[in-house]
C-alpha cells in the first residue's frame, strides 16, 4: 500500500533547485529582454516599485515631524528634515533583495516569485525509488528567501557576512502570459530533471469547498436566523463570483459537479499548460474532478 508523506523540502534539495535556476538566469534575461535587461518592462516594473516604497518611507518620516515634540523638528522645511533623519534612496534599499539596478539578480527574483507561484498552487511530489511511499514537498516561501540569498552571498552579490539582514522586496510583476508561460517551462524542466511531479490545487475550487464545508457547519449553527440567512448570502455570492468569470449563464453554486466541469472546460492555466508541454502528461490534480477536494487521496 502506498503511503502519503507530506513534509517541507530540505535545505539541500531546495538549493539544487535553486542553482539550477541561478544557472538559467542568462538565458531568461535574454527571452525577457532582447534588447536589454534596462529597457525591460520587467525591470521598469521593479524600479517604480522600489521607488514608490522609498516614497511611502519618506511619507511616513514626515509624518513624524508633525507629531514629535521638539520644536526645531516641527520648524525644518522638509528638505532639511528628510536630508538630516531620512534614509536616502539607496540606503533604504541596502539590505533589501535585489539591490538598486542588480539586473542579474532582478531576473532571478522574478524567476524564483514564479517557483512561489507554482508552490502556492499545490506541491512537489516524489516518488520513492522502492514504491512504497510517496513524498509531497512543499516549498515554503521563507525557505526560498533564505537558499537565494545564500545563493547571492555565495555570487558575492551581497555580502556573505550581512545575509541574515537581508529580506526579499515585496514587489509583484505584471507578467506577458506567454512569456512567463516560458519561464514555467524552464522551471518545470529543472524539477522534471530532479524527477518531481507536480500536484496542482486550483485556488478558486480549494475556495469553493471550504465555503462548501462553512454552509454546511451554519446549517447546524446556533446562529439567529438573520446572521445565519446573511452569511449562507455571502458564500454563495462569494461563489457565483468564482463561476461568473468563466460562465455569463446562472449555475447552481451546489451543484459541485458541474461547477468543477465549468472549470475543466473553460480556465486556462498557463502553468498546467508549460507542465504538458515539459511532461508530456497532466499534473496530478487536473483535469479537476470532485473528489480532490473532499477525499484527498483516497481515488488516486
Amino acid at each position: 500500500m502506498i503511503a502519503h508523506v507530506f513534509k517541507n523540502l530540505s535545505d539541500q534539495r531546495m538549493k539544487t533547485i535553486l542553482q539550477k535556476m541561478y544557472s538559467e538566469v542568462p538565458r531568461v534575461m535574454k527571452m525577457l529582454a532582447p534588447e536589454g535587461w534596462k529597457k525591460s518592462k520587467y525591470h521598469k516594473q521593479i524600479q517604480e516599485q522600489q521607488q514608490h516604497a522609498h516614497s511611502e518611507y519618506l511619507t511616513d518620516i514626515l509624518a513624524g515631524k508633525q507629531q514629535s515634540s521638539c520644536v526645531n523638528k516641527q520648524l525644518m522645511d522638509e528638505v532639511t528634515f528628510i536630508n538630516k533623519y531620512a534614509l536616502n534612496h539607496e540606503e533604504y534599499h541596502s539590505f533589501q533583495y535585489p539591490g538598486i539596478d542588480q539586473d542579474e539578480q532582478e531576473v532571478f527574483f522574478i524567476f524564483l516569485l514564479l517557483l512561489c507561484d507554482i508552490s502556492e498552487e499545490g506541491d512537489l511530489l516524489y516518488q520513492q525509488t522502492n514504491q512504497s511511499d510517496i513524498i509531497h514537498y512543499y516549498l515554503a516561501y521563507v525557505d526560498v528567501e533564505k537558499i537565494a540569498l545564500e545563493i547571492a552571498g555565495e555570487q558575492e552579490h551581497i555580502p556573505k557576512d550581512d545575509i541574515e539582514y537581508f529580506l526579499f522586496s515585496d514587489f509583484t510583476i505584471d507578467w506577458d502570459e506567454m512569456e512567463r508561460f516560458n519561464c514555467l517551462q524552464l522551471i518545470f524542466k529543472i524539477l522534471q530533471a530532479e524527477k518531481y511531479i507536480w500536484h496542482h490545487i486550483d485556488d478558486e475550487l480549494q475556495h469553493i469547498a471550504i465555503c462548501y464545508h462553512e454552509d454546511h457547519y451554519l446549517a447546524y449553527s446556533a446562529l439567529p436566523f438573520y446572521e445565519k440567512s446573511l452569511r449562507q448570502h455571502e458564500i454563495i455570492k462569494t461563489i457565483q463570483q468564482y463561476v461568473s468569470k468563466y460562465q455569463a449563464s446562472w449555475l447552481d453554486p451546489y451543484d459541485f459537479d458541474a461547477i468543477i466541469a465549468l472549470f475543466n472546460r473553460h480556465k486556462i492555466n498557463y502553468a498546467i499548460l508549460a507542465y504538458v508541454h515539459c511532461y508530456q502528461a497532466f499534473p496530478v490534480g487536473y483535469p479537476y474532478q470532485v473528489y480532490h477536494y473532499f477525499d484527498g487521496y483516497s481515488k488516486e
